[in-house]
């Protein structure tokens, strides 16, 4: 219990406990000392349980901590000491926002001695994220002019925060709602057209500008 534990960080924002809960999945599917149960917790919970009471429950499983940088000094000595152990198993992941668990593991460096794996997750750039809805824009048989995409950049971009990352999701969401607005019936839709402006040439609707405000 006392090793090959994992810690995930990100931005605010960002999957992180869907890539702890992947870890969990695939140690799960390779490892056939992982007999046990998964649980998930956070921190703010683990805080008013009894932590031996949970890691009992789970031998050879693992136990997911979210936010596990709300944890109080009590509840991280608890953990600890009950993953001080040669004669159990347990894989436990604690997951949480990067810049709160750095400070957490400053101020907790003996219980970081019992995570040997670290993964920070990086948010895509503006770039990544335009080619993503490209992409997906091309599977629903629609592209974007040059205009729309110029556009697509800048929302990303008023997005982008030093405490928010623009996800994936976000612009599927942006995507779809545009790819609504520029399948719509509507009289200017009509005219486009007329003047040739509703399909390329490989006969997929156009997505401009307009239909992404």
């Amino acid at each position: 219990a006392y090793t090959g534990n994992v810690i995930v960080t990100g931005a605010e924002g960002l999957d992180t406990l869907g890539l702890a809960r992947s870890i969990v999945q695939d140690i799960q599917g390779t490892d056939s000392n992982f007999s046990g149960k998964t649980a998930k917790i956070s921190g703010e919970a683990l805080n008013k349980r009894n932590v031996n009471e949970i890691l009992g429950g789970l031998q050879n499983g693992a136990l997911i901590i979210q936010r596990a940088h709300n944890m109080n000094d009590k509840t991280v000595e608890d953990l600890y000491r009950a993953l001080q152990q040669e004669n159990s198993g347990i894989i436990v992941v604690m997951e949480g926002v990067r810049k709160l668990m750095d400070t957490f593991l400053n101020k907790n460096s003996k219980l970081e001695e019992c995570f040997t794996a670290r993964m920070d997750m990086e948010a895509l750039s503006d770039a990544a994220l335009v080619a993503f809805c490209k992409k997906y824009a091309k599977e629903n048989e629609f592209v974007l002019d040059e205009l729309a995409v110029l556009a697509l950049h800048q929302i990303i971009t008023d997005r982008q925060t030093n405490d928010h990352a623009v996800t994936i999701m976000e612009v599927k969401e942006i995507m779809e709602d545009a790819m609504d607005n520029a399948s719509r019936k509507s009289v200017g839709h009509f005219f486009d057209i007329l003047t040739g402006k509703r399909y390329d040439e490989e006969d997929m609707i156009i997505i401009h500008e307009k239909d992404l405000m």
